[in-house]
């Protein structure tokens, strides 16, 4: 059965979804804990009830839905690797309650891969269809993003913190999603909603590189430069935003003619390869000098293919930033 038919099926349901949902409000530790001891056909039973019931959320149909409860009680309920149905479902609660946007992400770049693999794109795009203009992006639920964004206006934003952070004696050019835009959509991705920029520090090794990282953001507060969200992690800054749009700042640094850029760039790339740096088309701000190859690194050799679920491999920076991001710290 297709998504719409299942979802025009959930009217007749929804008389018996109420019922269990009401009970499983009343006792929710227990049928969490309970989640954990269901196997096999009854395991997948449930995670298909609490689908109908997310589905039956989503379009308005009456009843209670606590999704961080069912949300609890799938993460009891997954086993691995996730099935289609459990993707479903836990993107369907997830997206009801706005809860774990990432993951959210996360789960519905997993869905399109599994369904393509059986060659049932239509199925995911019915699914995706069903989520309408709910479909979060990394940073959370806002339904703002580029595409209804004043891009004038950002790019001023910008143009004003690199010019003042120029009169620091820092260069920065644009990075990781804003470059790929810029480069491959000649705009920013109407689905993203942040600025990515990368600042090269004058350090140069990773323990210097560190240090002056750290007492840099005293000086961005200093300037008002430093923005509502503060100190996002020890690799990022978050610099004064425009219109709801976030800014956030990564540090660089070149070390024996090669470039550590956070978080995608561990000396794969030459100083020549990014310096010196070139004008946007787009924007009239900097970009590396051979943004395509930059743009490989970070996102591998498709990266010219549209990804709106595209998942940076955050663990394998860490690893990899492990020495700066702990000095940092």
């Amino acid at each position: 059965m297709r998504i719409n038919d299942r979802v025009t099926a959930i009217a007749a349901r929804i008389a018996e979804h109420r019922g269990v949902g009401s009970r499983h409000i009343l006792d929710s530790k227990a049928l969490i804990e309970r989640a954990k001891t269901l196997k096999g056909d009854h395991r997948v039973a449930r995670i298909e009830e609490i689908r109908m019931m997310a589905f039956a959320a989503l379009h308005g149909v009456q009843g209670p839905f606590d999704a961080w409860h069912y949300y609890a009680e799938l993460k009891k309920l997954r086993r691995n690797p996730p099935s289609i149905l459990f993707n479903e479902a836990l993107v369907a609660t997830c997206v009801f309650g706005q809860l774990r946007p990432s993951g959210t992400v996360r789960a519905l770049g997993t869905l399109r891969a599994q369904r393509e693999e059986q060659g049932q794109l239509q199925e995911f795009l019915a699914f995706e269809a069903l989520l309408g203009d709910r479909i979060p992006t990394n940073h959370g639920y806002s339904g703002q993003t580029f595409d209804t964004m004043d891009h004038s206006r950002i790019w001023g934003a910008v143009g004003g913190h690199i010019e003042a952070l120029g009169r620091m004696g820092y260069r920065c050019f644009l990075n990781s999603g804003t470059l790929l835009g810029v480069v491959r959509d000649g705009k920013l991705i109407d689905h993203d909603d942040d600025v990515d920029l990368a600042l090269i520090l004058q350090a140069d090794n990773e323990a210097d590189a560190a240090e002056e990282w750290r007492q840099l953001w005293a000086r961005l507060g200093e300037l008002g430069l430093d923005g509502a969200g503060g100190l996002k992690s020890p690799g990022i800054y978050k610099l004064k935003g425009q219109d709801g749009c976030e800014i956030d700042l990564f540090p660089a640094w070149v070390k024996e003619g090669r470039m550590y850029i956070y978080p995608h760039t561990y000396g794969e790339l030459s100083a020549d390869e990014v310096l010196p740096l070139a004008s946007c088309k787009v924007s009239g701000r900097p970009m590396p000098a051979e943004p395509e190859k930059m743009l490989a690194v970070n996102y591998g050799p498709e990266w010219r293919q549209p990804d709106p679920y595209f998942k940076f491999p955050w663990s394998r920076a860490k690893v990899r930033f492990h020495n700066f991001l702990e000095a940092v710290a």
